[in-house]
């Protein structure tokens, strides 16, 4: 594997840290890459973008509270409840938030503003990322061989592997979201 594909994989993960991690088994099946490199790319990856985002919350957090939509919004109250409750629980809420799809951007920069430290938040980040990302790589590599059939369909290498997760994970977020928008109709017809 050369540099630029383990900083390839590495900074893929900053714009898409399940994209990275799918490009990263398919890769891994294929032979291109060994195991242990594409996972320390990937890992290493959502663990620097996890600890960006508490530093994003905890550097703009305060002045984000200041807005007078988002005071009328939180409660001082509901703020302090938040902020004890993320203390009493941030180990299972940051190692669940990796398994729980739309939850780590909302926590981790709560985290940061609400001043959890960052030894506290690194080190279950940490452990969140080490459970999470071997599984999803190697879950990819051993199964890779369900895009097989569609790789003739878009030519051959690692580009035609990335496009093809783009296109399988695009395809589940428009499900997820009809899924959701049944369920609120359902819930609208109810009434």
């Amino acid at each position: 594997m050369t540099p630029l594909a383990f900083a390839s994989l590495l900074f893929g993960t900053f714009i898409s840290e399940d994209l990275a991690c799918v490009t990263a088994g398919l890769l891994i099946q294929r032979g291109e890459i060994a195991a242990p490199i594409g996972i320390l790319a990937c890992t290493l990856g959502i663990f620097v973008g996890d600890l960006g985002l508490w530093a994003a919350g905890r550097l703009f957090g305060q002045a984000v509270l200041g807005w007078p939509w988002v005071r009328r919004q939180l409660q001082c109250q509901r703020a302090s409840e938040l902020r004890a409750w993320l203390e009493r629980h941030a180990a299972g809420a940051i190692v669940a938030s990796r398994f729980l799809p739309g939850t780590r951007l909302p926590l981790y920069l709560i985290a940061g503003i609400f001043k959890l430290p960052v030894s506290v938040f690194a080190a279950w980040a940490l452990v969140g990322t080490l459970l999470w990302t071997p599984a999803l790589v190697l879950v990819t590599a051993r199964l890779g061989d369900a895009f097989v059939p569609v790789s003739p369909l878009v030519g051959i290498g690692w580009v035609a592997h990335v496009l093809i997760a783009l296109g399988v994970l695009s395809l589940l977020h428009v499900l997820r979201h009809m899924d959701r928008r049944r369920v609120r109709t359902a819930g609208w017809l109810a009434r």
